[in-house]
């Protein structure tokens, strides 16, 4: 698993001090990577999220990013679970399932909004 944009990648670096300097910090970075896309440019960013997902070990961090991965299929318009997200699920899973608020809250919105009954 490769994370290729460096641009996403930063976000994370020194996060709790821009965090403590701007409330809004995580929504304007993820922002800033998204406000362009198209609907197939969203889509096509999903796997460098889920990549994202799978190595990050603050239930802040992954909380924030479940968001951002929402917010891509809304901006692809689709419901369709991206070949990346379908062949890592059950790991996305068992990795979330260690952090209670990320798997109780925004994991359980991906699931419903996907309609993924698994």
């Amino acid at each position: 698993m490769i994370i290729t944009d460096k641009k996403l990648i930063e976000i994370y670096d020194n996060w709790q001090e821009k965090l403590d300097a701007d409330e809004w910090y995580f929504s304007n970075a993820f922002e800033s990577i998204s406000k362009d896309m198209s609907s197939e440019s969203a889509f096509n960013y999903i796997p460098e999220v889920i990549y994202i997902l799978l190595n990050l070990y603050e239930d802040y961090l992954i909380w924030e990013t479940l968001y951002f991965l929402i917010d891509l299929y809304r901006i692809a318009e689709t419901t369709e679970i991206h070949p990346t997200l379908d062949k890592n699920w059950s790991a996305l899973r068992e990795h979330i399932q260690k952090y209670e608020d990320s798997y109780s809250t925004p994991y359980q919105e991906l699931k419903r909004f996907l309609r993924i009954k698994k």
